[in-house]
């Protein structure tokens, strides 16, 4: 089992050449969010991205192989799918907390993790672009309690294997500003390997644009607390 933010700017490489292809900037999934589908990849010199189902990878503990460099497809449409980010609320308006994490098993997804709950794909009821909401399989009424309306069968729990330290959310949203004083988790390298920001930096307004100029945004919302 793997969790996205552990994919999130990992290099990817040729699997028949050896030569670095770029690293991970986002993933797709399926419209209810129960598969993954595909991975966004960019170009470390160019920052041209690329999107290739995940059929044509190999993930490995270091680094991940594309097994054919001409699945890449570039001049796509991004739909946006990644759900990192996004607020969950039961069907009477109660907030369960930020998408902080996703559990995945190949390309099926285990659970979706908030810092209040985890819960299956299943109990998705409305996958929206800004929120998602959610109720028990069994429940008819608009009603949600993961205190004690979950069944065992209900309530999917994070896998031991998987239990770490979640990272900050990373879907980039027009609110960049939420971003002003966090701390950064780690070194962030712009385009010629300059350092952008620093492991523990604050991160400010100057550094927010600096990211994006360098179109690292999305790794630095990946990579602070």
């Amino acid at each position: 089992m793997k969790k996205i933010s552990d994919l999130i700017s990992k290099s990817v490489y040729s699997l028949s050449s050896g030569a670095k292809i770029g690293y991970i900037l986002n993933v797709e999934f399926s419209s209810n969010l129960d598969k993954l589908l595909e991975v966004i990849v960019v170009d470390d010199e160019t920052e041209m991205e690329g999107k290739v189902e995940i059929g044509q990878l190999v993930f490995g503990r270091d680094a991940i192989f594309l097994k054919n460099t001409s699945s890449l497809s570039y001049g796509y449409e991004n739909n946006y799918t990644n759900p990192i980010g996004k607020l969950v609320f039961d069907k009477k308006g109660s907030n369960l907390g930020v998408v902080k994490d996703i559990v995945i098993q190949g390309k099926k997804v285990i659970c979706i993790v908030t810092e209040k709950l985890t819960f299956a794909p299943k109990n998705i009821c409305v996958n929206g672009f800004d929120a998602l909401i959610v109720f028990g399989k069994k429940q008819k009424e608009p009603v949600f309690n993961f205190k004690n309306k979950f069944s065992n069968e209900q309530l999917v729990k994070i896998p031991e294997t998987v239990n770490a330290t979640i990272v900050t959310p990373a879907k980039i949203t027009p609110n960049v500003q939420s971003l002003i004083g966090k701390m950064a988790t780690r070194d962030i390298l712009g385009l010629n390997n300059e350092l952008i920001i620093k492991e523990h930096e604050i991160i400010t307004q100057k550094k927010i644009i600096e990211a994006k100029k360098h179109n690292k945004l999305n790794i630095l919302f990946y990579n602070c607390k």
